[in-house]
């Protein structure tokens, strides 16, 4: 925890040798005012200090965001991530950071997360006689390698008569972007597709 000018000022003359050459504090010494400007650069290089406990992750890190970036190299789906919200940023360079890989229904759902995004996974299991039951989807091969991703669509708003104006779209949503770091990561046996679902806000 950094300190205030005034406490390292404190420090430093409790520092001095003991006797009346130095007087304490509120004497107006001349050794008390030769030690302000050292205790304010202290106090400032403390609080510098605790600010760079921040940096040290991609999530929280301001001064060195574009370190993180820079290390990472180009973003492997071709975002400008300079155009990018600060958080958006910190979000990717967090998850690209820590990333391991993986290929399990668990790892994906982890890695949207890490993106802010929330996602379930539909998979397919082949049908099989004496384990189907009635009104089950019957799924054929090559179905089974087919996994679908289902991804709410940001601020959906739907203008409604009485309450949307003149000038309102009559629909607008947020797409996210985590489609393409899927793509990328899936196994390459497999196929996968995006169901994307509308909160159905209104205007």
């Amino acid at each position: 925890m950094s300190r205030s000018a005034e406490d390292a000022h404190k420090e430093l003359m409790s520092l001095m040798p003991p006797g009346w050459i130095w007087p304490r504090p509120g004497d107006g010494s001349l050794i008390g005012a030769l030690l302000a400007a050292p205790a304010t650069l202290f106090a400032e290089i403390e609080a510098v200090a605790e600010e760079m406990m921040d940096e040290v992750d991609p999530r929280t890190a301001s001064y060195c965001l574009t370190d993180f970036e820079r290390v990472l190299g180009p973003d492997p789906c071709g975002r400008d991530v300079s155009t990018l919200p600060k958080s958006d940023r910190q979000q990717l360079a967090h998850q690209r950071w820590t990333a391991r890989g993986g290929q399990s229904t668990p790892y994906f759902i982890d890695y949207a997360a890490k993106r802010g995004v929330t996602i379930t996974i539909d998979e397919f299991t082949l049908t099989r006689a004496g384990r189907a039951r009635a009104g089950d989807r019957v799924v054929n091969h090559p179905e089974q390698f087919l996994w679908r991703v289902n991804v709410p669509l940001g601020n959906w708003r739907i203008a409604r008569a009485g309450r949307a104006v003149a000038g309102d779209r009559t629909y607008q949503f947020a797409l996210s972007d985590i489609e393409c770091d899927i793509r990328r990561l899936k196994p390459t046996h497999t196929e996968v597709t995006f169901n994307y679902l509308p909160d159905g806000s209104e205007i």
